[in-house]
């Protein structure tokens, strides 16, 4: 058995909590860690006059982000100690961050969750649950900051 541990990353605030979380616990255990970020563009599935440009630079600006958050992440591991492999995909987000952990044979996967109330995740929906309702093995959900806290939480840095 395989102690890896996957990371669902996309940058976001919450994110950010979850891979300080993640290389924590790989660093701990002496793991390495599967960082993973998902290129999801959704686009009607009709067309208009200019569509195929527009398809075409939201898919480019999306891998650019993608990109870019894996690199933070792999900068971040390096620092810290942890061995690191970056993962990037394209698609569902849920499926490929299963597919992955399944592909890699993952302990666990670490993600991020907005804290959103049920509104937002009926509207918006939500990863983190529909990873852990697909996920291979166990899932840790690490609660994001919200902004109000991340504020008084630099505010406070910032006094001493």
């Amino acid at each position: 058995m395989t102690n890896k541990i996957v990371l669902a990353t996309d940058g976001s605030p919450s994110a950010e909590d979850a891979t300080r979380e993640a290389l924590e616990l790989a660093w701990a255990f002496g793991q390495p860690l599967i960082a993973v970020s998902v290129e999801h563009v959704t686009l009607p599935s009709y067309g208009y006059y200019g569509y195929s440009e527009i398809h075409a630079e939201l898919h480019e600006t999306e891998r650019a982000h993608v990109l870019g958050v894996l690199a933070e992440t792999a900068r971040l591991a390096e620092e810290a100690g942890v061995e690191c492999e970056t993962v990037a995909c394209n698609g569902d987000v849920v499926d490929e961050v299963c597919r992955v952990a399944r592909e890699q044979d993952a302990r666990m996967i670490v993600v991020g969750a907005h804290g959103w109330g049920p509104i937002h995740r009926m509207v918006f929906g939500s990863v983190s649950t529909g990873v852990m309702h697909g996920a291979p093995c166990p899932v840790l959900i690490v609660p994001g900051t919200t902004a109000d806290t991340r504020a008084r939480v630099h505010a406070d840095v910032a006094a001493v």
